[in-house]
């Protein structure tokens, strides 16, 4: 019974993380024309990789992820520039942060903050260099110059879109410590076994 509860409490976990998903993922919805949140996948990679820890979790959040882009491109009309074969490199550089996130103890504030703090910017760094190279190559800024204009391109749209998942880390981590010491939401409030 408690494999059940404990099944139950992961699925309405994942739920939540694909609506937020769903509501942040720099696609025109009703949430971006309000106010415009960074994209929370990534996070939730590393709330899954941490706490949840199953392969079909990491799985769902992926696919959801590839979804969400979909539907946005074929049934919103959003452009489809950035859908090259570097596509295909992405969820590979997810499931990378999935299991980064198993490495963490915790999102709690606590002794392990630096570290953690180290290992989540790394990671963050690494997806995101691994995903812009593998993108860059299938320009036409590759097909003219090679990689020699790439550093200018990292560096220009590095600054762009690793703050705002590290900015999300730092709120959760904040949510995560809160209730790690109030307990609102008990099946994250313990470290991972």
């Amino acid at each position: 019974m408690t494999n059940q509860i404990n099944k139950t409490k992961a699925i309405f976990a994942v739920f939540i993380m694909i609506i937020l998903m769903i509501a942040t993922r720099g696609h025109a919805n009703w949430l971006s024309s309000l106010v415009h949140l960074p994209d929370f996948t990534i996070p939730a990679l590393f709330i899954a990789g941490i706490y949840l820890r199953k392969f079909w979790v990491a799985f769902v959040i992926i696919i959801s992820a590839v979804a969400i882009d979909n539907y946005a491109i074929v049934h919103e009309g959003i452009s489809a520039n950035c859908i090259t074969p570097a596509y295909s490199v992405l969820p590979f550089t997810y499931y990378g942060i999935f299991w980064v996130g198993k490495y963490i103890s915790s999102l709690k504030i606590d002794t392990s903050i630096v570290k953690n703090a180290l290992v989540v910017i790394a990671a963050v760094s690494a997806q995101w260099l691994i995903a812009t190279a593998s993108y860059y190559f299938f320009t036409a800024t590759y097909a003219k110059t090679g990689w020699a204009n790439f550093p200018a391109y990292a560096q220009q749209w590095s600054l762009v879109e690793i703050p705002p998942v590290l900015y999300w880390m730092v709120a959760i981590s904040i949510i995560f410590t809160l209730n790690h010491r109030y307990s609102f939401a008990s099946f994250f409030s313990t470290q991972k076994n």
